[in-house]
């Protein structure tokens, strides 16, 4: 029988997985989510149609039924790479949140607003360059709040990994559960684990976000 402070102990050895995933998946929604914006916004008709097409269906789907489709469905096709279940849980938590991320973006676009562009233009900056170096800052700037509720929500959905195979805080949750027939503490001692893995750290590039938005004079009006 394992006392408390035993299964508090065990369940942390799933924060190094927990974590690993959390953040790979963010990055991979960086990276895939912050082009996507800006093409949503200034890319040609056809581009947006298939950004939108793409938001929807990885918004719009459940986290869950995504892991399964692409782990038991697409990894009985490709087993390389979908059979492997830190691969399949990162691409699909990254790129939902890619999606999620874009219309962070987008939002933030939409508040640094088009006279940037068209005064960076106007110096004589083509309109990348005028993108890459007058509008992202102030976009990435304005997207922090939302992007540390985009890792809080990561962290939280990481824990369906757990359902294709992936030894994380939840598996380990469970095996205590299945091993002491403790329904309470386990899952008590997760949910605080989640508490102190998601509100430090969005509350810090929330409060971030909004400093430096005042110091460079770029609060909404």
């Amino acid at each position: 029988m394992l006392d408390p402070l035993q299964q508090l102990m065990l369940i942390l050895n799933g924060i190094p997985s927990t974590i690993a995933i959390s953040i790979t998946s963010f990055f991979i929604g960086l990276f895939v989510g912050l082009p996507l914006s800006f093409l949503r916004v200034y890319g040609s008709k056809s581009v947006q149609i298939f950004i939108d097409a793409f938001e929807k269906f990885f918004r719009g789907v459940p986290e869950l039924v995504l892991m399964f489709m692409f782990f038991f469905g697409f990894g009985l096709y490709f087993p390389f790479p979908f059979k492997n279940v830190f691969f399949t849980a990162n691409f699909v938590l990254g790129l939902r949140s890619a999606a999620n991320q874009s219309q962070i973006f987008r939002g933030a676009i939409r508040g640094v607003g088009d006279e940037q562009l068209v005064a960076a233009m106007s110096l004589g900056l083509s309109k990348p360059k005028s993108i890459l170096f007058v509008m992202l800052p102030q976009v990435v700037i304005y997207s922090t709040p939302g992007l540390g509720s985009e890792y809080a929500l990561l962290v939280k959905d990481s824990a369906y990994a757990y359902l294709i195979g992936a030894i994380e805080m939840m598996a380990y949750t469970d095996w205590i559960r299945k091993a002491t027939l403790d329904t309470v503490t386990p899952y008590i001692f997760s949910a605080l684990l989640y508490i102190l893995l998601t509100f430090p750290i969005a509350t810090f590039l929330d409060r971030w976000g909004n400093l430096k938005k005042k110091q460079l004079g770029l609060e909404r009006r």
